[in-house]
Formats: structure tokens, C-alpha cells, sequence
């Protein structure tokens, strides 16, 4: 201001303080602020800034309150969706359960069945050789004789037979005693579906050559032969089939030659029961399961001897599993035995006659056994075993005698039903006879050997 006046620049008069201002402060009340335009430009100028961040301020501090009051809200209205879904899910689950299916892999167990047929003994007497005889072709046929039976070695896994005598090319065919066949009998074996054939006493009747030319034979038509070999290598060899994982073994063994030489003692198994014992240890070493075909027996006498007994036990006590026999040419009964070790196994003493040329009663009659080998996962076992009697039908057509291997119950059935013309009154009742024979001989319920269904 001094400045100014040294410039002689003029000073602004002061204004009057306001009386109540005075007054205010002499009571000791609070200064008021001062009013608006009562300030200097500068000061008001401040005051409208204040008042304007005053206000921004405020309204940022609503708009703040508000976001948050918005997403609350958001927030407060997904919580009581979710638990609105919820509670009806929960709802929904209480008034209807939904059961959804719950899977298991579990392995399951390997079975393996082996469903095997087993004839007894065939061989060719004259009446047989001369029905089969073609004058006209100069041949053999034996496929009518066998027809009847064929389904039966069709359908099953495995099958065996007794072949009796020795096979050639060659004639002349001969009967009793010393046995001489053509291969047109094997030709019709193979087409039916015969795997093994066991041999008989009479497998030496032509000597080493007879045997030479019937092991060819029998190879040649892929027909196993056991009990007899010829050469010393294929002896050694034990029959085992074989389905999946199942192993069967098959050892045959025959009481003698009828006195005939046996040059080697490899070319036929007889009955010695250490080899035998032998024999299955080794079988067992190769196969689940053991079966020990035994040609053996008295002949024409219907119940086993003492000495068969007492061979099938010892033989059981050696390990087989099972045993089967024929030529007694007749039917020997089924039984079980106990062996030194617990087991029971089946003995089928005698198959009887399949098919031959012997007329009288009994001889006649056979069977066809039929039994199933099982393996699991805990063992192997003979699942079951049951049989059908057999007739070996005499009757003429055309005026010549011919010959078929009859199911009995079947075709008394068929007769009876008008179609099995081909059978006189008299075959009829022989049919009959047989039948009520054999089941009244061999079927026994209490080891559960009974008839095929």
C-alpha cells in the first residue's frame, strides 16, 4: 500500500465493519462465514470450487453406494436361486428315486466241454462181407449198415470204436477165426466220423504185414489207431485230443493175440499193469484228463470176472479217470469204483457188439456210450455219461440179406408209427427184446447211468 501511495496511486476507502458483527463477538458467539459478496473476488472464487468438489465428492460417494447396493442385490438374488434349485432338486430326488445301473466287469469263467461217442467192438464175419458185396461194381459198400447211427457220430467231438482184423487192398476177405477186411469199412467209418480206433485181438492175424498195411489204412483215412503201432517211434506216442484247453488222453491196452506171435513187444500194448501205470503218469503229464481202453473179458459171459475187477481197480489206483472195455461180445455192466486216493470213476466193462455177424442173443445187442469231459476254471471233470442200446438188424430187401446197426428205442418207435417197413413181425419183436435187455441190464439210477434222452 505504501508503494502505491508513493506512486500517488489512490487508496480504497475501507468499509464500515458490520455492526453485528461486533455485537456477535461481544457475546462470544462463533464468527460467522463470511457471505459471498462480502469476499474478495479471489476468495469467492475459491469458495464456488469448494462447493463444486464439495458436490462431485457427494454425488461419487451416491454413485459408490449405489453400485454396491446394486451388486449386493445381485449377489443376495443368485444365492437364493441356487438354493431355490436346490431345494427342488432335492425334492425331486426324495419323491422319485432314480435307479441308474451299475456295471461290473467280472471274468467270466472258461468252460470247455468235450462231448465224446464210444461204440464196442466191429468186425466182419462172412454173412457181413458177403451182404456188402456188389456182383455188378466187384466192391464193397457198408454205408446203408451204418446209416441209422451216423447222426450219432456226426454230432459229437470225439468218437472210438473196437476195430477188429486187418485191412488190405487185397483180398481174399475172410471171417472167424482169422479176420481179413476190405478198406471200403474204413472208407465208410471215416465219412461217418470215426476219430480212434482201438485194436482187438486179432490185429496180429495176417502178421506184421497185415499190421504194416492196416496202420497205412487207418492213417491214410486220418483214423488215430491205439493199442498197437507200427513202427517203434509212433509207439512211443500217447492219443491225445484236444479242444480249446482241453486235454484228453487215450491209452489202450488188449489181454493177448490169441497165441499169435508179436515179433516186437512195441507193435501191441497188452495189459501189464506196471506199463499201464506208467503210461498214465505220463498221460497226465500231457492232458487233463485220462481214458484207458481195455480189451479184456471173458467171452459171452454178461457180468466181469473177478480178474477184470480186480485190473480196474488197480488201474484206477494208477490215476485213469476213465475206463471203457469191450469183447466179451456181449453187454457187461457199468459201474463205479473207489480209488486208493477218494475219487469214484466210471468203468464201462463191455460195450458189447456194434456190428458183427453173430446172430445169437446178446451177441447181437450193443451200445453207443455217450459221455462229456468238462474243464473249468476249478478242475476236470466227467460231466455225465449215459448210453443207447443198439441192434444189428438182420432183414431181406430185394431178396438178399442185409444188414443195419439199429438205435433200438428209436425204431421201435418208427415201426410203430408205420415207418420201418423194412422190419418183419419177427425183427419186431427181437427189436423189443433187445431193448428191454439191455436197459434192464446196464441201467442203473443209483450211480446215475440211464438211457439217452
Amino acid at each position: 500500500i505504501r508503494k502505491r501511495k508513493r506512486k500517488g496511486s489512490k487508496t480504497r476507502p475501507h468499509s464500515s465493519p458490520d455492526p453485528s458483527c461486533g455485537r456477535e463477538e461481544s457475546r462470544g458467539g462463533a464468527i460467522p462465514f463470511p457471505q459471498k459478496n462480502s469476499l474478495p473476488r479471489r476468495a469467492q472464487i475459491s469458495f464456488q470450487d469448494f462447493r463444486q468438489k464439495k458436490f462431485e465428492h457427494q454425488s461419487k460417494n451416491t454413485a459408490m453406494k449405489l453400485k454396491f447396493l446394486l451388486i449386493t442385490l445381485i449377489i443376495l438374488m443368485a444365492v437364493i436361486a441356487i438354493i431355490g434349485v436346490l431345494f427342488y432338486i432335492n425334492i425331486s430326488n426324495t419323491s422319485q428315486v432314480v435307479s441308474l445301473p451299475l456295471t461290473i466287469e467280472t471274468k467270466k469263467p472258461v468252460v470247455t466241454d468235450v462231448h465224446i461217442v464210444s461204440v464196442g467192438d466191429i468186425f466182419l464175419h462172412g454173412n457181413n462181407l458177403f451182404a456188402a458185396y456188389s456182383a455188378d461194381a466187384k466192391t464193397y459198400n457198408f454205408d446203408s449198415v451204418f446209416s441209422p447211427v451216423a447222426d450219432y457220430f456226426k454230432n459229437a467231438d470225439l468218437t472210438t470204436a473196437w476195430l477188429g482184423a486187418v485191412y488190405d487192398p487185397k483180398g481174399p476177405y475172410l471171417g472167424y477165426p482169422l479176420f481179413k477186411s476190405p478198406p471200403a469199412l474204413i472208407d465208410t467209418l471215416q465219412n461217418i466220423g470215426l476219430n480212434v480206433a482201438f485194436r482187438t485181438n486179432h490185429t496180429m492175424d495176417f502178421g506184421v504185414k497185415g499190421l504194416a498195411m492196416t496202420t497205412q489204412i487207418l492213417t491214410e483215412h486220418n483214423i488215430s489207431q491205439v493199442a498197437a503201432a507200427g513202427t517203434e517211434e509212433s509207439s512211443k506216442k500217447i492219443f491225445v485230443y484236444q479242444k480249446n484247453n482241453l486235454k484228453i488222453a487215450f491209452v489202450g491196452y488188449i489181454y493177448g493175440m490169441n497165441g499169435l506171435s508179436i515179433p516186437e513187444p512195441w507193435m501191441i500194448n497188452l495189459i501189464d499193469l506196471d506199463k499201464i501205470k506208467s503210461d498214465i503218469t505220463e498221460a497226465k503229464k500231457q492232458a487233463d484228463f485220462v481214458v484207458v481202453a481195455l480189451h479184456f473179458g471173458n467171452e459171452y459171459e454178461r457180468l466181469p470176472s473177478q480178474s477184470q475187477k480186480d485190473t480196474v481197480q488197480a488201474i484206477a489206483n494208477s490215476g485213469a479217470d476213465l475206463i471203457i472195455a469191450s469183447h466179451a461180445h456181449v453187454i457187461q455192466p457199468i459201474e463205479t469204483v473207489t480209488t486208493t486216493d477218494g475219487r469214484t470213476i466210471y468203468v464201462a466193462y463191455g460195450l458189447g457188439n456194434f456190428y458183427c455177424g453173430q446172430r445169437a442173443r446178446y451177441t447181437d445187442a450193443g451200445m453207443i456210450l455217450d459221455y462229456t469231459i468238462e474243464k473249468t476254471d476249478t478242475g476236470t471233470v466227467l460231466k455225465n455219461i449215459s448210453y443207447t442200446p443198439t441192434w444189428v438188424a438182420e432183414f431181406k430187401e430185394n431178396g438178399k440179406t442185409q444188414y443195419q446197426i439199429l438205435p433200438a428205442k428209436k425204431y421201435i418207435d418208427l415201426y410203430q408209427q408205420g415207418q420201418a417197413s423194412f422190419l418183419s413181425a419177427s425183427n419186431f419183436a427181437r427189436l423189443k427184446q433187445v431193448y428191454t435187455d439191455t436197459v434192464q441190464h446196464i441201467n442203473k439210477a443209483s450211480i446215475d447211468f440211464v438211457e439217452t434222452k
